[in-house]
């Protein structure tokens, strides 16, 4: 195995770790936090996604790649939706049943695009191995839902952003400087989209380093 995909994996599987140790300290430590429920299942469904990419990382052959692919993509779709989620509720805000059902549509049409793609190619154009790698990674074409979703992806973590940055100017020291470090780890999902779109990835990571977890205290109120 190449040193570089060993160091590779063991960051992914650390990002992995750090995830669900942060799952499991909000479980237990501020669970009734404003936006604690919403901040449990964005740390766990990043677990998922992270441990699955190790496994894809691991996989020799695109059958084995393909299948650990499937299992990140029922984690992916949903992390956007309660980041946005999360980041509504920390600032002390609540929005309608309707809506808040409505943001899971795109995120369930993708998993279905992507379960059967195969029959329509409408997530992928292509699915297959690289050429020029030491070690098995996945070549993908995106096809126009591919970019749905990505788009998706973007105006979530887009909007969850425009969202705490507006509670800056009326909220304490203390307040700001923990929207300030929320508003730096959702920015890591928009660059390593970026970078995966246009093609300057090595592969197709898309793991989340959140450094939220010693923020998720009542926020104070914008005096």
């Amino acid at each position: 195995m190449p040193r570089e995909l060993s160091l590779y994996k063991l960051i992914v599987i650390m990002a992995g770790a750090l995830s669900l140790f942060l799952c499991l300290f909000a479980l237990l430590k501020v669970k009734d936090a404003p936006g604690a429920k919403p901040y449990i299942i964005v740390t766990l469904l990043s677990s998922i996604f992270t441990f699955s990419y190790a496994f894809e990382l691991s996989s020799t052959s695109l059958e084995q790649i393909i299948f650990w692919l499937r299992v990140e993509y029922l984690a992916l779709p949903f992390i956007p939706v309660f980041l946005l989620l999360m980041c509504i509720e920390y600032i002390g805000h609540r929005i309608k049943k309707v809506w808040k059902y409505a943001v899971f549509i795109i995120p369930f049409i993708t998993i279905f695009m992507h379960y059967t793609n195969d029959t329509h190619h409408f997530y992928y154009k292509s699915m297959g191995l690289r050429g020029d790698s030491p070690f098995p990674i996945i070549k993908l074409v995106g096809g126009p839902w591919f970019y749905v979703h990505s788009l998706f992806l973007f105006l979530c973590v887009m909007i969850s952003i425009i969202i705490l940055l507006r509670q800056l100017k009326n909220s304490s020291f203390r307040f700001r400087m923990q929207i300030s470090m929320m508003v730096a780890g959702l920015l890591i999902p928009i660059l390593a989209n970026y970078y995966y779109i246009n093609g300057l990835s090595s592969s197709s990571v898309f793991f989340i380093l959140y450094p939220l977890g010693g923020f998720l205290k009542k926020p104070e109120k914008y005096v």
